[in-house]
């Protein structure tokens, strides 16, 4: 008779969408470990730094139903209404949450603080073995089984698992020792993540911004500060960082023009390329890929971990009751059925921030017309607006339980 793995689910990555993970599998009894490289704490911790996250409608959801957003929502600030332009030209669209009759289209959370709220849940959870710092070296996939070479602070050991979840993220170590392909573009483009103070309130608006290189956002970070993400050409990161706060706060506000006021008070600079990798396969046998592992997305529309955590609530409802039925949860024809769940949904939201970049990072004059007209009718037009608007909240289509208010 075979041996018992050593757990239920074994996760790689212990991030923002592992730590998520593991906490709503925790609501079983099943044994599970969660492999993380970087301790939580440290300054080096990619996951949870000083990143503004837009959180949607749905994502809210999400978190209340796992149980923290409770902890979270002190330290987040509602996005009331969303503002949409086209630096140049006369394309616009308001967003208002009033229109769908909800308080709030999502919030603004730094990553570090929905960090801190992570650890603390994880460490409530008897059931998690939090495996940190410890890296994957190997894996292996057997019938009845996954096998784990760990190396950590305790040196090497093999972990065993009915299911192992691919967390590690884009560059994912898992994902390319199975020799899963990905279909990847490089934008040519570069995220610059600050924060300022502007001189107009921001009124709970967030402000996207459509430039020839890249979108530029203003997100309400607290009462009186936003988070900025500046999307410049690759080729000139470098020289945007290295500017000197005037300067470079003359350029954002080139590129954002007047509507706040002046722009003071610029934090550290932080930059992110940009570029789309897309997993062939996001499920075999014993094995899913998941979060920007399987796919990462260019930020427009602030969608990528939005979506990440549909997936995880999406997973979450097809292994939970497999869990608590005893089952064994990496059989295929289980993890079929999530991926048959959520695929809509991805393609969607891939579709809609690739088809953003190409649309709109260029000055082409047909281009320029139709996304200009399109933007316009859209603010004319209630019922696209409304469609537009759910969304953007990730309130669509056939979405997982959580999403739709209902427990897991």
């Amino acid at each position: 008779m075979a041996s018992q793995p050593d757990y239920d689910v074994l996760i790689a990555g212990g991030g923002m969408v592992g730590a998520s993970l593991a906490i709503a599998l925790a609501s079983t009894n099943a044994r599970i470990g969660l492999i993380e490289a970087v301790p939580q704490q440290a300054a080096s911790q990619p996951s949870y730094d000083d990143r503004g996250l837009a959180l949607s409608l749905s994502s809210q959801r999400i978190l209340a139903g796992l149980g923290f957003w409770e902890d979270l929502i002190s330290r987040s600030h509602p996005v009331r209404a969303i503002h949409v332009s086209d630096r140049c030209h006369f394309g616009c669209v308001r967003l208002h949450a009033a229109t769908l009759g909800i308080p709030a289209l999502g919030h603004v959370v730094q990553a570090h603080a929905l960090g801190e709220v992570l650890l603390k849940q994880l460490s409530m959870k008897t059931n998690i073995d939090f495996i940190c710092p410890a890296n994957v070296r190997s894996v292996h996939i057997s019938p009845d089984k996954t096998q784990l070479e760990v190396v950590g602070k305790d040196g090497e050991q093999i972990l065993t698992s009915h299911l192992v979840i691919a967390a590690d993220g884009a560059h994912s170590p898992i994902r390319q020792s199975l020799g899963i392909e990905v279909d990847q573009m490089n934008y040519g483009q570069t995220a610059i993540v600050t924060s300022v103070t502007p001189e107009r309130s921001h009124k709970d608006t967030a402000f996207e911004r459509f430039t020839p290189d890249g979108p530029l956002a203003l997100l309400p970070l607290n009462k009186d500060r936003c988070v900025v993400v500046f999307t410049v050409a690759t080729n000139q990161a470098d020289e945007y960082l290295a500017l000197d706060d005037e300067v470079f706060l003359f350029r954002l506000q080139q590129s954002f023009g007047r509507r706040l006021g002046v722009l003071r008070q610029a934090g550290p600079r932080k930059s992110y390329p940009l570029r789309c990798i897309l997993a062939r396969e996001q499920v075999r046998e014993r094995l899913v890929v998941l979060g920007n592992a399987a796919h990462t997305l260019h930020p427009n529309g602030a969608q990528g971990f939005n979506l990440c955590l549909r997936d995880i609530a999406g997973l979450a409802e097809i292994l939970i009751p497999t869990l608590r039925a005893g089952e064994d949860p990496g059989r295929r024809k289980i993890l079929n059925r999530y991926l048959d769940m959520r695929l809509p949904d991805q393609k969607a939201v891939h579709r809609f921030s690739h088809g953003l970049a190409t649309l709109f990072y260029n000055e082409l004059p047909h281009k320029v017309l139709l996304r200009n007209s399109a933007m316009a009718m859209m603010n004319l037009v209630p019922p696209l607006k409304r469609q537009f608007m759910r969304r953007a909240t990730g309130l669509y289509g056939n979405q997982p339980r959580l999403v739709r208010g209902a427990p897991l």
